[in-house]
């Protein structure tokens, strides 16, 4: 059976995660709404959250699967720039992420998207998505 992989993320990320991830059943959804939808209606084995997600509610969304107690890998990614955001400001958003759950924080802007950059991502989703997922009680 395939990999279960929600992810919350903007369009233009779609394709690259598709390269990346292509044994996984992906489902893209591009709203708070649909991504609560998502996480009531079915189980996943990972949940990939962007940044610029749904006007950046990277945070609420870590919470809701927090209060949930999911128990599925959360990876927060950055494909696109943040403006004038520098690394001081995206090492404090990694930090307050892994408070919030986030098993990572991977900035895409740092691997290029080709084979030996994608290969890079894959390395580091890889290990979260072999990880046991406890899927017996109901959401």
């Amino acid at each position: 059976m395939s990999p279960r992989v929600l992810a919350a993320v903007s369009r233009g990320l779609e394709p690259r995660l598709r390269t990346i991830l292509p044994e996984c059943e992906l489902c893209f959804v591009r709203t708070g709404v649909e991504l609560v939808r998502a996480l009531d209606e079915s189980r996943w084995d990972m949940l990939i959250v962007g940044m610029s997600f749904d006007e950046s509610s990277a945070i609420a969304a870590l919470e809701r699967v927090l209060e949930r107690g999911e128990t599925f890998p959360v990876v927060c990614v950055r494909g696109v720039p943040f403006g004038r955001l520098g690394q001081p400001a995206l090492d404090a958003l990694r930090l307050a992420l892994g408070e919030l759950g986030a098993q990572n924080f991977i900035d895409l802007l740092e691997y290029p998207d080709d084979a030996l950059g994608n290969a890079r991502v894959r390395a580091m989703l890889e290990p979260l998505l072999l990880q046991p997922q406890d899927h017996s009680s109901p959401p």
